[in-house]
C-alpha cells in the first residue's frame, strides 16, 4: 500500500506535464484573487523555466537558478494580484500577455 506522500507525488506529476527533458525542481501553488496559480520550477540544459498552470512563463525565462526564478516570479505575483484586483483581470490574460 502507498503511503499518502507518494500518492501525492504521483497526482502532483500527474496534473503537472512537463515537455519532455524538463525536470520538475520545485512547486509553488499560489491564491491571486479567486484564482489559484499552480507554479512548477523546471530544470532543463543547466536552466530553470517557470510553467504557470501548465503553460510556459516566458518573461525572462530561462532563468539561470533557482533563487533568481523564484525572486522574480514573487515581483510578478505581486503585480498579478494589483491588476487582478484593480482591473479585474484574468490571470490567464496577464500570463498570455507577457508570453506575447
Amino acid at each position: 500500500m502507498k503511503t499518502f506522500g507518494q500518492v501525492s507525488v504521483e497526482l502532483n506529476e500527474a496534473k503537472n506535464k512537463l515537455p519532455s527533458g524538463h525536470k520538475e525542481v520545485k512547486t509553488d501553488t499560489s491564491k491571486i484573487g479567486s484564482q489559484n496559480l499552480d507554479i512548477v520550477y523546471a530544470s532543463y540544459k543547466g536552466k530553470i523555466h517557470v510553467f504557470v498552470n501548465n503553460n510556459l512563463f516566458t518573461g525572462d525565462a530561462p532563468y539561470k537558478d533557482l533563487k533568481t526564478a523564484e525572486k522574480e516570479f514573487k515581483d510578478i505575483k505581486k503585480v498579478m494580484k494589483n491588476m487582478g484586483e484593480e482591473f479585474d483581470v484574468n490571470i490567464e490574460e496577464i500570463v498570455n500577455e507577457i508570453n506575447s
